[in-house]
Parts: structure tokens; C-alpha cells; sequence
């Protein structure tokens, strides 16, 4: 696979994860948006309500005090109901040991068969502290209507504080854990009981009350103003004293005085029990009881509020937010941590509002959100990584094996899915390894020192000419130390920085060449280096011996010609020679001293390094032109540059290119009839410096065409003149022009002359 079929297959696989993410995100939202809005996980909130209530058990407020209608009072006082005579009894007790207000929680709906018995007890409502009396409603009520209100006779409901609804709510389990401060129909509205016992303890106007409102019913009840009870403690909390002992005097004045009373029943039998949160299997609480509870809730300021529809969502998604960051940002088993932290941080968030905020955040969606989003999301990721593997070893499989010939395959045909993917993982296994083994053994098999090393040039990995040059395993070592236990001079070397070569000299004369070559992964991205030691001590001495070949071709074969041209230049020998014969000797001569300047200059084209610079191309071949101004007059020949337009500039050698123009301009003179032209020019054309050298000799065929740039070639013109040279001339502009990146061409007919043209690359700017 290429590095950009690499990158294209991780950057499919990070958005087929981002879209699994999304997917996952929004099914999981939508069923927490679903659960918080049809309260589906009610029962289960309930749960954990009752626990936390549990958990805030607490002493009641000490204004409160029940006064029972217990079993002692039954039995002592007669068989329930009883008559007014009774409740007068002990309003008229109430009286005298003066408490700031009572709520008498009773339905007396019916009128007593005593003659005057209500009409006593309505001016025993009268002769102390307020008295609140309760009433209720049949829903629904007689002949179609929606209710009916069931209220104290009409003696009582006039001489009554306040009328005050003691309806009760119950949750889907039974169980009452709210009540609603107001029912309201249409414009009339009733509070509760508890409304008018909380206006007399704090000394507020008491609320607006429909009363008794007689007449039929307007339209169907409505309840408002929710609140979550806050349970101050079990059956029994409250401060309890019988009735009984309050009619007979034998409770003591202090135990009353100036408290809050709630008389209601508490005896076996009487029906006005209920179950809360706070009730235990065998337990339940009084309807007077949890009238207390409610009356404490209100005087301590601990109502409990629910929590509002977008409070609860937001309270819901917040922990499936940071689950799915999680997801993208963590790894498996910190996710697994925060998990098993947002769950219990819900718990506990949960419990710190309803105990210490007195708001109630139902926390069982949003740990459904987070139980169903883990294995979800794991799920997709699992689905989604066998799917990206099942692709990838496919495309794998798929990619030409270098060892496919050599390969055994194991085992038989797959047989389903799984097998399948097993197959293929094997497969590709077995690959890597044969893979491994023969990047191994292609390593060993190096003629050369080489280590593998990573980013740092910690070594990971050495051939054994590496071992044999370092003297033992070099894995593990950096590759500056192995170095440096060469040559002590290796800590002038730069194998750390982007310099890609290097040269070491170690002691016993060896010379090394340090190649650093970056070693890639499949998507491109560089993992380490490949760093190869070459003995080059060979060609180094090769060189050496090529420097002493041309060093005695520039000086000891040139002096003797030189020193025969001199001779032949005296007095004397002109004297003693004839010449003819001196002619020739000094010909031969000059052909010698050519020769070896021609080879050293091709040597030193073809090897030695450049003098780069940037040059106008112009001048060069002015520059050329003028050098041969002589041998041009000599013979007559127009050597004509033409003018460039502005400066073609290039990046070389101005010597090298010199001589190489100079040598084609020297052949055009050479080939060229006395008297005739030579065309040159420098222009750009196609991006590129161009030079063209033109004469108008009698030309070349195709043959002589083909062997123009090889050494020691001649070309030989028409009737056999001799034309002075040793056929090294065009092949040093050959070298010199490819050295620098260029080419050069020759056009030829013929009996129509020839052409050169020299193309350069243009000098960057």
C-alpha cells in the first residue's frame, strides 16, 4: 500500500469513529431526552428518593406536637366516632393550656344526633387559640359532577380560622412522597391545612380560602404549587401525647403551651394510614403524622422543589457529555474509570441537592444514559475495528508478497465469519514475520557496516559486518559512541544533524563513507535511520593514484615536450636541423603536449569537484570568442556572437564552461572553409539557458554522429586534410555539460555544416 493509500485509510477510519460516535451520542441522548420527559424511570427514581431521604433523618421542629386519637383514647373515651361532646372536651383543655394554634385534622362532615352538640362545639372553636379544620373532595362527585366538596357542617365551617384541603398524592408505588399547597377550580382555590398552621407560627396573613363553597362544582380540580415532602424522620418522630391525657389535664401545661397542635387519629383500625418513604415493611405513618412532617418541612424552609424539565435534562445529559468526551480524548481503561466516577458522582450529585439544596434531580436517566452508552459504544467500536481490520488485512492480503512464491499456506478453506478473519489474520502474521526474516537476512547479507537506528540514533538493530567493525552487539548503543570508538576525532562529525554524508579516517588508515538514510513508515512519517559505514579506503587509494597519473602528465610528460620546443627554437638547431624534419618534431611535439592537456582536463571535468557560481552565459561565450580571436584572423572566419536579450544566467564552473565553449567554438573555426562564418548565440527557451554554435564545414553523416562525444574520436574531412587535435575536445564539453545538469545536441547534414546546441538549467533565483 503507498503512503497515500496509508493516510487515505487512517483518515476513512478516524471519520468512520467520529461517526459511530455520533451515532452512539445521539441514540443514547434521545432515549435520555425520552426517559426525563415520560418519567419512565419514576419507580426507580423512587428508590433512590426513599433511600436518600433515609439519610436525612433529623430532629423534628419543637413547635410541633400531635395530640392522639390513639388506642388508649379508644378505649378509655368509647368506640370512634365520637360525639361532639368529646372534640368540645378537648378544644375546651386546648383552651386553657394556651397553644399559638391547632389543626383539628377530623372530617366532621356530619351532623351530631345530639340536639345543641354542634352548636357547643362551634363556640368551643371559638373560646381559644385558632382552629383549622380540614376538608376534602369526592372526585367525582354526585349526578356527574366533576367533585364534591366535603367540608365541616355549616356551625363549624363559620366558627372555623380557616378551611384547609388535606388531600393527599399518591406516587405510582403507593407511596406519598408530595403534596399540592393550592387546588384551585376555576376562580376558586383551597389551600392546605398546613398553609394556614405555617401562617400562624410565623404571624402572616393567613391565605385566601374558598371555604366550604357550597353549590355545585364549575369544572374539574386542579393542583398546584408541588412539593416534595421533607421527611424529618420515621412513625413516632413527632412529639405525642394522647388524647385522652390532654381532656383528663394529665399532660403538663408547659408540654402545650404556645406550640403548634395537630390532633388527628393514630389508632389501629381507623383507615387514615399511609405509606412513605420513611415507613418501614411493617411500619406506616398517621395521616396526622404526615401532616406534621409537612408542617416541619414548611417551618424549616426545606421543601423540597422538583427539579424542572430542562434542570432535569441538563442534570441527565451532563454525565453522557463527558462519557462520550471520554471516548475520543481517553483510553479503555481510564474510560472504564470515569465511567464507574460519573456514575457515583451522579449518585452523590443527586443526593446533595435533595438533602442540602432541598431540590429533587432524579438521577436514574441519566445513569441509564451512562449504563447503556459503555457497552453500546463498545460495541460499535468492536463492530467498527473488525470491520477496519477485516478491510485492511484484505487489502493486505491483496499486496504483492515478495516471498508468495516460497510461501506454504496453512490449513484449510474458512468455513464462516470468524474463520475467515482468523484466516486472514494468520496470513498477514505469517507475512510480517517472512517479511521480518527477510528484511533480516537481505540485512546481513550487506557487504557494508549498517545499523538501524531510531529517531534519537539509539541502535535497534546491526548486521554482523557492523558487529565485526564495532568489536561486539551494537544494538542499544547510540550511533555517536560507536563512532566515536573509532576515531577520536568522530566528535568533529555531524551524525545527528540533516547532513546526509560524512567521511572517517580511523587510525590504522581505513577510511569510512557515513551514509544516513531516513527510514520510513508506511504512511510516510519517519520512524529512525539507516546508517551505512563503506570501506572506501580502496578508492581512496585509487584516487590517489590518479592524482600521481595526472600530476605526471601536467609536469613530467610536458616538460620534455616543452624542453624539445625549445630546442627546436635555437640558433643551433636550427643549424643542425633541417627544416622539414624540425617542422615535424615540433609538430609531434605539440600534438603530445595537447594530448596530455586534454586528458587532464577531461579527468578533472568527469572527477573533481565544481567552483559553482551564478554567471551570465553571455559573457561566457564572449569571453570564448575573444580567446580565439588569433586562430579566427589566421584563417579568416567570422566568429560571429550574436546580442542576447539581458542576461541568461546560470549556476557552474565559469572556467569549466569556458573551456567547453571555447573547445566548440575552436572546433567550428577548425572545420570551417577559410574565409567562411561562425554563428553563436545564447538565448532562453523552454525555461532553460541555451547556446548554439553553428559553422559551415562540409559536415557529418548519421554515423559519424553517433560516436561524436566518445574519446579519441575524430571526424575526418572530405579529401583527407589533416585538421590538428587527439579527439578529446567534445568529449570534455560532454562531461562538463552533464556535470552540470545539462545536455548538448549536434545537427549535421552533410555538405550543410553542423550545429551544437548546449542546454543549461537557468540559475534559481
Amino acid at each position: 500500500m503507498s503512503a497515500r493509500a496509508g493516510k487515505l485509510g487512517a483518515w476513512s477510519a478516524r471519520r468512520r469513529v467520529i461517526a459511530e460516535w455520533v451515532l452512539v451520542a445521539l441514540a443514547v441522548s434521545a432515549m435520555v431526552v425520552a426517559l426525563v420527559l415520560t418519567r419512565a424511570t419514576e419507580r426507580a427514581d423512587n428508590v433512590v428518593f426513599d433511600t436518600v431521604s433515609g439519610w436525612g433523618v433529623r430532629a423534628p421542629h419543637e413547635d410541633i406536637v400531635v395530640v392522639a386519637i390513639d388506642n388508649r383514647s379508644l378505649a378509655e373515651l368509647g368506640r370512634w366516632p365520637w360525639p361532639r361532646a368529646r372534640h368540645q372536651a378537648l378544644l375546651e383543655s386546648l383552651a386553657r393550656y394556651g397553644p399559638r394554634a391547632v389543626a383539628y385534622d377530623v372530617l366532621l362532615v356530619e351532623p351530631d344526633l345530639t340536639p345543641g352538640a354542634d352548636d357547643a362545639l362551634a363556640s368551643a372553636l371559638t373560646a381559644g387559640p385558632p382552629v383549622f379544620l380540614p376538608l376534602t373532595f369526592d372526585v367525582p362527585g354526585p349526578d356527574g359532577a366533576p367533585y364534591e366538596v366535603l367540608a365541616p357542617i355549616a356551625p363549624l365551617a363559620a366558627r372555623a380560622a380557616g378551611l384547609g384541603q388535606v388531600n393527599v398524592d399518591f406516587d405510582s408505588d403507593g407511596v406519598i412522597r408530595r403534596t399540592y399547597m393550592v387546588e384551585r377550580d376555576g376562580e376558586r382555590a383551597w389551600p392546605h391545612l398546613m398553609a394556614f398552621m405555617q401562617a400562624a407560627a410565623e404571624g402572616t396573613p393567613r391565605p385566601a380560602s374558598a371555604g366550604a363553597a357550597a353549590g355545585p362544582a364549575r369544572a374539574p380540580l386542579l393542583r398546584e404549587a408541588p412539593l416534595l415532602v421533607s421527611f424529618a424522620g420515621p412513625p413516632g418522630h413527632f412529639r405525642t401525647v394522647s388524647f385522652v391525657d390532654v381532656v383528663n389535664g394529665a399532660t403538663p401545661a408547659e408540654f402545650l403551651r404556645d406550640k403548634l397542635v395537630l390532633v388527628g387519629a393514630t389508632a389501629d383500625g381507623l383507615g387514615d394510614r399511609y405509606a412513605t418513604p420513611l415507613s418501614h415493611r411493617t411500619e406506616i405513618m398517621s395521616g396526622i403524622e404526615l401532616q406534621a412532617n409537612l408542617l416541619d418541612t414548611l417551618l424549616t424552609g426545606r421543601a423540597i422543589a422538583p427539579a424542572g424539565p430542562s434542570q432535569l435534562l441538563a442534570f441527565s445529559l451532563t454525565p453522557l457529555v463527558l462519557a462520550l468526551a471520554g471516548f475520543l480524548l481517553l483510553r479503555p481503561r481510564a474510560n472504564l474509570l470515569l465511567g464507574g466516577a460519573l456514575v457515583a458522582a451522579t449518585i452523590v450529585a443527586s443526593a446533595v441537592l435533595l438533602l442540602q439544596a432541598q431540590v429533587w434531580a432524579p438521577p436514574t436517566a441519566a445513569l441509564a444514559g451512562l449504563i447503556l452508552v459503555y457497552p453500546l459504544w463498545s460495541w460499535r467500536r468492536l463492530e467498527a475495528t473488525s470491520a477496519y481490520m477485516l478491510q485492511e488485512l484484505r487489502a493486505f492480503s491483496q499486496e504483492p508478497d515478495l516471498l508468495s512464491a516460497l510461501a506454504q499456506r496453512r490449513g484449510g478453506p474458512p468455513t464462516d465469519v470468524i474463520d475467515r478473519q482468523v484466516a486472514l489474520m494468520h496470513a498477514a502474521i505469517d507475512r510480517a514475520r517472512d517479511l521480518r526474516r527477510q528484511v533480516l537476512d537481505a540485512l546481513q547479507g550487506l557487504p557494508d557496516a549498517t545499523l538501524v537506528t531510531d529517531l534519537a540514533g539509539q541502535v535497534l538493530i546491526a548486521n554482523r559486518e557492523a558487529e565485526a567493525l564495532f568489536g561486539d552487539d551494537p544494538a542499544g548503543r547510540p550511533v555517536a559512541q560507536l563512532v566515536a570508538s573509532l576515531s577520536p576525532e568522530a566528535g568533529t562529525l555531524d551524525l545527528a544533524g540533516e547532513a546526509a554524508d560524512a567521511e572517517l579516517i580511523v587510525p590504522d588508515g581505513r577510511s569510512f563513507a557515513i551514509r544516513r538514510t531516513p527510514l520510513s513508515e508506511a504512511g510516510g512519517d519517519q520512524v529512525g535511520w539507516i546508517v551505512r559505514f563503506t570501506d572506501v579506503t580502496a578508492l581512496k587509494d585509487a584516487g590517489r593514484q590518479r592524482e600521481h597519473i595526472l600530476e605526471l602528465l601536467t609536469h613530467d610528460m610536458r616538460s620534455p615536450q616543452v624542453s624539445i620546443l625549445t630546442l627546436l627554437g635555437s640558433s643551433e638547431a636550427k643549424a643542425a636541423v633541417a627544416a622539414p624534419v624540425a617542422d615535424r618534431i615540433a609538430g609531434y611535439a605539440r600534438r603530445t603536449l595537447s594530448l596530455a592537456d586534454n586528458f587532464v582536463n577531461l579527468a578533472r571535468a568527469e572527477a573533481d569537484a565544481y567552483a559553482a557560481e551564478v554567471l551570465d552565459l553571455g559573457e561566457v561565450l564572449l569571453d570564448a570568442v575573444d580567446d580565439l580571436w588569433p586562430q579566427s584572423s589566421a584563417r579568416q572566419i567570422a566568429v560571429v556572437a550574436a546580442e542576447t536579450d539581458g542576461e541568461v544566467l546560470v549556476e557552474g564552473d565559469r572556467a569549466l564552461l569556458t573551456r567547453a565553449l571555447i573547445n566548440l567554438v575552436d572546433n567550428a573555426i577548425k572545420y570551417s572553409p577559410a574565409g567562411g562564418r561562425v554563428d553563436c548565440a545564447v538565448r532562453i527557451e523552454d525555461g532553460q539557458a541555451v547556446c548554439t554554435v553553428a559553422d559551415q564545414g562540409e559536415g557529418m553523416s548519421p554515423a559519424q554522429l553517433a560516436n561524436l562525444f566518445k574519446r579519441f574520436h575524430r571526424v575526418r574531412p572530405k579529401g583527407g586534410e589533416r585538421i590538428d587535435g587527439v579527439g578529446l575536445g567534445l568529449s570534455f564539453v560532454h562531461a562538463v555539460v552533464q556535470r552540470h545538469g545539462g545536455r548538448i545536441d549536434c545537427a549535421s547534414t552533410l555538405g550543410q555544416g553542423a550545429s551544437f546546441t548546449v542546454r543549461l538549467p537557468l540559475a534559481s533565483a
